[in-house]
């Protein structure tokens, strides 16, 4: 009797673990949406985090995987290209860093925004100061095959990511 008991209750416990293990959040797991989607700003905040200011691999060509896991095709293509097509002795459209737009960084009371989501597409600004200068970007998602990508990055004035990389600015 005490031997069924055991076995029932090692069988309980088996069939409960691999639904146990999945519930179990990480340090530094994404924040989902309820169609398991990590939420616009989640995706946005993570890219900061791997990019560490300026220091990680997101814009050099080490980074390639990166550009598909963030951007969306179209914006990783445009990053890529101007990584890889600009001659070894030029500077290309990425001479600054597009993440705190600027060349130089001392970044003081960083915060990334609420999404504003409209369907398929969402906007995370992100506010910050760098030196003296109070910045505010927005970002551009969409929703691609159920993941947000970011499309664009909005500088203010007219100035944004795709036109800096287009060179149609």
């Amino acid at each position: 009797m005490l031997k069924r008991l055991l076995l029932a209750l090692a069988a309980v416990a088996l069939g409960a673990a691999p639904a146990a293990a999945q519930a179990v959040k990480k340090p530094g797991d994404m924040p989902v949406l309820a169609d398991a989607a990590p939420a616009p700003e989640a995706v946005v905040r993570e890219l900061y985090r791997v990019h560490r200011k300026g220091y990680g691999p997101l814009f050099e060509k080490r980074g390639r995987k990166l550009h598909d896991k963030f951007f969306d095709a179209k914006l990783a293509a445009l990053i890529w290209k101007d990584l890889t097509e600009t001659p070894p002795d030029e500077v290309g459209h990425l001479d600054f860093d597009p993440l705190y737009n600027a060349q130089d960084i001392r970044i003081k009371n960083f915060r990334v925004g609420a999404a504003a989501v409209n369907g398929d597409a969402a906007d995370v600004p992100v506010t910050f100061v760098n030196y003296d200068r109070k910045e505010r970007l927005i970002f551009r998602l969409v929703r691609t095959n159920g993941a947000w990508k970011i499309s664009n990055i909005d500088y203010g004035g007219g100035s944004d990511l795709l036109k800096i990389l287009t060179g149609s600015m």
